[in-house]
């Protein structure tokens, strides 16, 4: 195989599917990624990687195939080699399991592995199908994914489902604390729910473009989900779970009501974690007529209390919450303005933080 490419465009292509390749596994055939280079008429290439529960695919058409072939190639090298070559463009060249990577910057060789003994690609079987805007997809998973559950033993919540019905596209994440939600209108009446690997989604989170309304389609199997955009492929397999029903967990009304601008309350509460009990990460939100307050204490490192302006309906009152869970949300927020609506310490308190992004955060009752 040998082949001249644009370096750039073989790194945003590597960058994608290595992003599957497992760091750790017994199993280190896994820990390369397979490059086919095409013999048709219209030439390019096609890169691909799986761990067994995930694969990735992109095809790349921009590419001179001076001599097709397959070659395995160990892919953080590869990525790491791609990102420190500064020449416009790249030459690969494979024969008995060694490819040799050149450019004006030196020449490389990557020793591969046997193609034979490489997992084959992913057959998903047919299944419902939506599509979504890629840059609503992105968006929808940048709002979710921080709040889903990290921690192993949580598995039941170690993932986000996608909930579809009713014309609507739902992303959930929780993990036993916190909630959020965000949505986008579709134009489907397929009905499914399924409960997609945290990793997977920011795989494919890397790979959609910004502010792109090129569709996303969507495939559901039995067991296994894809996600389609031109040239780029990501496969999982779905998580065998009970999702919490996080319907019943939004709150439906509020004895308060609090408008503040977001760059506003982002920094003041930054501010004012600084000084937040590391042993129990906690600040108190003070509602007043027209004001804000935000305390924060430790008994070894001092005390925080900062005020800012808020609009404010409704009885007030106090409220403490871990800032990480509030801080957390703003940074995926694009409004200006947000609300709080909260009851009592007892209670969820729901921040509304999109025209379709909601945001339900336990409070710490009893502090």
């Amino acid at each position: 195989m040998k082949i001249l490419c644009d370096r750039s465009v073989l790194l945003e292509g590597v960058n994608v599917v290595s992003s599957v390749v497992p760091a750790k596994t017994t199993k280190p055939i896994l820990q390369n990624l397979l490059l086919h280079a095409k013999d048709d008429d219209g030439g390019g290439i096609t890169l691909f990687a799986t761990d067994l529960e995930m694969a990735a695919r992109v095809d790349i058409e921009s590419v001179k195939v001076q001599k097709p072939g397959t070659a395995l190639l160990p892919g953080r090298e590869l990525s790491a080699l791609l990102r420190e070559i500064g020449d416009p463009t790249v030459t690969l060249a494979s024969t008995d399991q060694r490819c040799k990577i050149e450019s004006q910057g030196g020449s490389f060789v990557l020793l591969g592995e046997d193609v034979e003994q490489y997992p084959d690609e992913f057959e998903l079987a047919a299944g419902k199908r939506v599509e979504v805007p890629c840059g609503s997809m992105l968006r929808m998973v940048q709002e979710t994914v921080f709040a889903a559950a990290r921690e192993e033993t949580r598995y039941a919540i170690n993932g986000v489902m996608i909930d579809c019905g009713s014309s609507c596209m739902r992303l959930v994440a929780t993990d036993g604390r916190r909630l959020s939600v965000s949505y986008q209108n579709i134009d489907s009446a397929e009905e499914f729910k399924v409960v997609v690997p945290l990793r997977a989604l920011n795989t494919l989170a890397r790979a959609l473009p910004e502010d792109d309304d090129t569709p996303l389609a969507i495939q559901v199997g039995d067991k296994q989900i894809s996600f389609t955009n031109g040239k780029m492929q990501l496969v999982s397999q779905l998580l065998d779970t009970r999702f919490p029903d996080y319907e019943g967990v939004v709150p439906k009304s509020a004895d308060t009501t609090v408008e503040i601008d977001r760059v506003t309350l982002e920094g003041a509460l930054r501010r004012a974690s600084i000084l937040a009990a590391s042993e129990m990460r906690m600040v108190r939100f003070e509602v007043h007529e027209s004001s804000l307050n935000l305390t924060a204490e430790s008994s070894a490192r001092g005390r925080a209390d900062v005020t800012i302006d808020a609009v404010v309906k409704g009885a007030g009152g106090s409220i403490n919450f871990n800032p990480d869970y509030i801080l957390e949300a703003l940074r995926v927020c694009d409004l200006e303005q947000v609300r709080l609506d909260m009851s009592d310490d007892s209670m969820p308190a729901k921040f509304t933080l999109g025209e379709s992004f909601t945001y339900v955060v336990m409070p710490i009752s009893g502090a």
